[in-house]
C-alpha cells in the first residue's frame, strides 16, 4: 500500500485539491497558440484485467475521482492505492473543444503513461502506446459537442521487463514507489492536415550560426524567422526535412553566464509553431596552457568546463515523480546554481518537456540518464566490491544478458527504442550535454554496440557509456562511483577524463522533513548539521578537489534532495530545509572551480 504522506512542499496547495493543476504550455518546443489543458478531475475505476488491453470492455460505472496528472499511488491523485500488475486502471472524463476548433483537425496529447495505454472516444479505441516516460498522441474524432474520453492503462511492473527507473513494489533505500497510470499532463490542440513535428538545431562549428532541419507531416515548404538580439529578424525558407542554413550577425552563444536563446517562428503551410534554439557546442579537448594535462577536459562552446552536476531524482512527497508545481522545477535548478552547481545528473527518469526549457533558460547543464530496465548484477555487498576494484565483466554473452535481466529480445527492443525516442525528444535542448547510458550495470548489455547506437543518433553529445562500474573500454569518461570510502584518483594509464559520477550522499536525518516509513538509507549518517557542514568541509578539501589535478572532470554528489527513505540529500525531502550551510557549500564549490581553473595556468 503507497504511503499516505503527511509531507507538504511549498507548493502542496497548486497540486492537492486543485481543479487545474500544472496549467502551464507543456511543449515549448514546438509552441502553437491554440491549446486546453485537460488536467484535473476525472472519474476513475481499477478492475481485474481482462484479455487485450484494446478489446477490454469498458466499465459502465466508475467508483470515485482522480486528479490527472498525478500518479494513483500519491496523495495528490486523491486515491493513493497501488495498481496490481493484474488490474486495469480506467480514466473517463467529457471533453468538449472550443467552438473555434470546429470543423478541425484536433488532437489529445499525453505527455507520459506508465505503462500500457488506450484510448478510447465515445466507445471508439483511437490507438495504444507502450512504454512510461514518453509523450504520444492521438487523433480525437470530433465534429461538435461533447466526446466522452477513456483511458485504460496496465503497469505489469519491473518483474515484466519493463523500463522502470527508480520504481519498485517494495521501496525502500534507494528504490522508490512505483508510478502507474497518467503521470504528466494530458491536454488537446487543434492541428492542420499537415502538421510541424519537429524543429532541430545545430550549431555550426564557428559558432555564428546554426544548421535547422523542420519535419512536418508530409513534405512541403517551410520558413524560419530566428529573432536577433537587436530586435531583427533573419529568415530562410526550403523544404521540410532537408538543412537550412542560417548565418547570424554578431552570434551570442548560449553559455553558463550568459544562457541566451534565439527565438524561431516556424510556418509550414497553414500550420505555425515557435521554438528555441541556443547556440552550443560541446566536446572533449585540451585545456589551454595546460601543457602537463594529457587528459582533456569537456569544452562548452571551446571553452574548458568541469562538470558539476548534482544527482536529480525528481521526485516529490505528495506527487511522486510529478512535480507538484512548475515552480517546484524551477526551485531545484535555481537553487542549486545558487549553491555554486552548474548542472544535474537527471537519474534514470525522463523529467517533463518544462523541466528542459528551465535548465535552458536558467544555464544549467544536464546529463540525462537513459531509463534502465532489466535488472541490477549485484546486491549491496557486492557494490561495495565493485566500487573497491576495477571490476570489468562481459556483456555481451547469453549469460551475461540473463544476469542482467535481457535474456529477451523484446526487452532489449524496447529498451532502445525508448532510449532513441529520449534522445530525439531532448535534442533540441542546449542544456543537455551528456547521456547517460548504463547505470552500476543494471539492466546492462553490449554496451559498445548501443553506444555506437547512441553516437549514430546523436553525434553532438558527449557519452558517459557506464555509470559506475563494469567500464567497457568505451564512452568520453572514466566514470565511476564511489561512497563511504575514500575517493581514488583514476588509473594513470586510462586518459580519457574522469567522472565522478556519484559521490558523497552523507545522511542526515531530519525527523519532522522524514517519509512517514521506518528506517533511513545514506552513506555514513552525520550526527546534527554542524557535523554535516565539517564532513562536506573534508569531503571536498581533502578528497575532492586534490583529485582536479589528477584528472577529475566532472562530479556528481549524491543527491539533491532526500527521497522517501533515502536521507542523503543536501534538501529535505520537502524542499523546506537545507541541511548544508549555504555560505560554505558555495565557498567549496568556488574553490573546486578554482583548482580546475588553476589547471590552465600551469607550466612544465
Amino acid at each position: 500500500m503507497p504511503n499516505a504522506t503527511r509531507l507538504r512542499t511549498p507548493w502542496a496547495s497548486q497540486a492537492i485539491g486543485n481543479p487545474n493543476p500544472l496549467p502551464e504550455y507543456p511543449r515549448p518546443m514546438l509552441e502553437r497558440t491554440e491549446w486546453r489543458s485537460l488536467n484535473g478531475p476525472w472519474e476513475y475505476v481499477v478492475r481485474p484485467a481482462l484479455g487485450a488491453l484494446v478489446a477490454e470492455t469498458l466499465p459502465m460505472v466508475y467508483q470515485g475521482q482522480i486528479t490527472v496528472p498525478f500518479a494513483l499511488e500519491t496523495v495528490a491523485s486523491g486515491v493513493t492505492r497501488a495498481l496490481g500488475a493484474d488490474e486495469t486502471l480506467f480514466y473517463r472524463r467529457t471533453v468538449e473543444p472550443p467552438v473555434a476548433w470546429r470543423g478541425r483537425r484536433v488532437v489529445l496529447n499525453f505527455e507520459a503513461v506508465d505503462y500500457e495505454c488506450a484510448v478510447w472516444v465515445d466507445g471508439q479505441c483511437v490507438g495504444s502506446h507502450l512504454g512510461g516516460y514518453l509523450p504520444f498522441s492521438f487523433d480525437l474524432p470530433w465534429e461538435s459537442g461533447p466526446v466522452e474520453v477513456v483511458v485504460g492503462v496496465r503497469d505489469p511492473g519491473p518483474a515484466n521487463g519493463q523500463q522502470y527507473g527508480k520504481q519498485s513494489d517494495d521501496p525502500g533505500g534507494i528504490w522508490y514507489t512505483a508510478t502507474s497510470g497518467i503521470w504528466q499532463t494530458v491536454w488537446a490542440e487543434p492541428r492542420p492536415a499537415n502538421a510541424i513535428t519537429a524543429v532541430h538545431t545545430l550549431t555550426l562549428d564557428r559558432l555564428d550560426g546554426m544548421e535547422l532541419r523542420v519535419e512536418t507531416e508530409q513534405p512541403c515548404q517551410v520558413e524560419v524567422g530566428v529573432e536577433l538580439p537587436d530586435g531583427g529578424t533573419v529568415r530562410v525558407a526550403g523544404n521540410s526535412g532537408e538543412s537550412l542554413q542560417v548565418r547570424l550577425p554578431d552570434p551570442r552563444p548560449w553559455t553558463l553566464e550568459d544562457p541566451y536563446r534565439y527565438r524561431l517562428r516556424v510556418t509550414a503551410g497553414h500550420d505555425e509553431v515557435w521554438s528555441w534554439a541556443g547556440l552550443r557546442t560541446v566536446a572533449l579537448g585540451p585545456i589551454p596552457g595546460a601543457r602537463r594535462e594529457r587528459r582533456p577536459a569537456v569544452l562548452l562552446n571551446g571553452q574548458p568546463v568541469l562538470l558539476n552536476a548534482p544527482l536529480d531524482q525528481g521526485y516529490w512527497p505528495e506527487t511522486g515523480m510529478t512535480a507538484p508545481a512548475d515552480e517546484a522545477l524551477v526551485f531545484d535548478l535555481q537553487q542549486l546554481r545558487d549553491l555554486g552547481f552548474n548542472g544535474v545528473r537527471k537519474h534514470i527518469k525522463v523529467e517533463s518537456r518544462r523541466f528542459y526549457d528551465h535548465a535552458d533558460r536558467l544555464g544549467m547543464l544536464v546529463i540525462q540518464d537513459v531509463v534502465n530496465g532489466g535488472k541490477p548484477r549485484l546486491n549491496v555487498v557486492q557494490s561495495r566490491i565493485a566500487m573497491t576494484f576495477n571490476v570489468q565483466l562481459d556483456d555481451t554473452s547469453r549469460r551475461a544478458h540473463r544476469a542482467a535481466g535481457r535474456q529477451h529480445r523484446e526487452n532489449r527492443e524496447l529498451f532502445e527504442a525508448d532510449m532513441i525516442g529520449m534522445i530525439k525528444l531532448l535534442d533540441p535542448h542546449p542544456s543537455v550535454v551528456c547521456w547517460t547510458i548504463f547505470n552500476e550495470a543494471w539492466g546492462q548489455y553490449q554496451t559498445n554496440r548501443i553506444e555506437s547506437m547512441v553516437r549514430i543518433v546523436d553525434p553532438t553529445r558527449l557519452i558517459d557509456a557506464v555509470s559506475g562500474w563494469y567500464d567497457q573500454g568505451g564512452g568520453d569518461f572514466r566514470s565511476r562511483h564511489r561512497y563511504i570510502l575514500k575517493l581514488q584518483p583514476p588509473p594513470r594509464r586510462d586518459r580519457r577524463p574522469f567522472l565522478l559520477s556519484e559521490f558523497g550522499g552523507y545522511n542526515l536525518v531530519l525527523p519532522d522533513h522524514q517519509w512517514d516509513v521506518r528506517g533511513h538509507y545514506g552513506y555514513g549518517t552525520l550526527p546534527d548539521r554542524s557535523g554535516y557542514d565539517a564532513a562536506l568541509r573534508d569531503l571536498y578539501r581533502e578528497q575532492l578537489i586534490p583529485l582536479v589535478s589528477k584528472g577529475l572532470r566532472g562530479c556528481v554528489y549524491t543527491q539533491l534532495s532526500d527521497v522517501e527513505t533515502e536521507t542523503n540529500g543536501l534538501f529535505s525531502y520537502d524542499r523546506q530545509v537545507l541541511k548544508p550551510d549555504a555560505w560554505q557549500l558555495r565557498s567549496l564549490n568556488a574553490e573546486l572551480y578554482a583548482a580546475f581553473a588553476a589547471l590552465g595556468r600551469r607550466r612544465r
